[in-house]
């Protein structure tokens, strides 16, 4: 017998992320016997009079990144509807937020090529700027340029909105232009799998002439040897989805839980790691 309905709202339930993220969902709501729906805005687009009605038919919510405006939010909140966020922090709205730790994340990219691969001459492959993950993660990749003092121009930081296509798009135009880098980091994992494509046909060799690496991981990223940094996307909506339980059961649940990541070293950063078995060590150092 079903508990009750949750509704996810999203604006792409095809995307890799977020299909990720609903399968998170999906698994910690069917032991607790609630059925799902998903309901899909575009994110230009708010929800009308009648949609936001159909919203307040549920007995919960889970909301994917940026997809619903916050005086919606508002507006739902003050139907006392139990909400979770998903990558998205409505700060004078006292709704729990689950985000994956975007500074420490591309801290450590930056980190990793600049003190260990040598690297200097970094492109960013923007997310989508409407979203806060994008948001963050670039910022936190301005304050790692000051942090180990490098200058790039503005042209280095390239167009991606989380879409494979627009990123490879991006990275051909520049390529087109005779511009000369030595590493990228995008915004996320599906974006560094794209643009490392075009490099290769492109005969630039990777990592001996570019090293590339992403946010985020899957099997599809370790399939391609690409070094990331690991943030369990499904744990994210498995989180927010223990959240709304909480609050299904009469729970006041408020604040922001920051999922931690880590770094995978992989073959696309030029970096290899060196297990030195007489000290139960390891050491590395970079390929050229």
């Amino acid at each position: 017998m079903s508990a009750g309905t949750v509704g996810i709202v999203t604006n792409d339930p095809y995307n890799v992320f977020q299909r990720a993220v609903i399968s998170g969902i999906r698994e910690v709501m069917d032991r607790s016997h609630y059925d799902v729906e998903i309901c899909s805005f575009n994110d230009k687009v708010q929800p009308s009079a009648v949609m936001l009605s159909e919203l307040t038919n549920f007995d919960g919510l889970i909301v994917i990144s940026n997809v619903l405006a916050e005086d919606t939010l508002r507006s739902l909140y003050r139907h006392g509807k139990p909400i979770s966020l998903i990558s998205h922090h409505a700060p004078d709205i006292p709704i729990p937020v689950v985000v994956s730790n975007n500074q420490q994340g591309i801290a450590e990219l930056v980190y990793h090529l600049v003190k260990r691969c040598q690297r200097r001459n970094i492109l960013f492959i923007r997310g989508l700027m409407e979203q806060m993950d994008a948001q963050e993660r670039e910022l936190a990749f301005r304050q790692e340029l000051i942090r180990h003092n490098l200058q790039i121009p503005s042209s280095f930081f390239l167009r991606g909105d989380f879409i494979p296509d627009i990123a490879a798009e991006s990275l051909q135009a520049l390529l087109s232009m005779g511009v000369e880098f030595d590493s990228i980091v995008a915004c996320d994992y599906v974006m560094a799998i794209a643009v490392l494509e075009v490099l290769r046909s492109s005969g630039i060799a990777v990592p001996g002439a570019v090293s590339v690496v992403g946010f985020g991981d899957n099997p599809q990223a370790e399939a391609a040897g690409l070094t990331t940094v690991a943030a369990s996307i499904t744990e994210l909506g498995a989180c927010a989805a223990r959240q709304l339980l909480s609050q299904l059961n009469h729970f006041r649940i408020r604040g922001v839980t920051v999922l931690s990541v880590r770094l995978m070293v992989r073959q696309t950063c030029g970096y290899q790691v060196v297990s030195d078995s007489e000290r139960g060590l390891e050491k590395g150092m970079p390929i050229r």
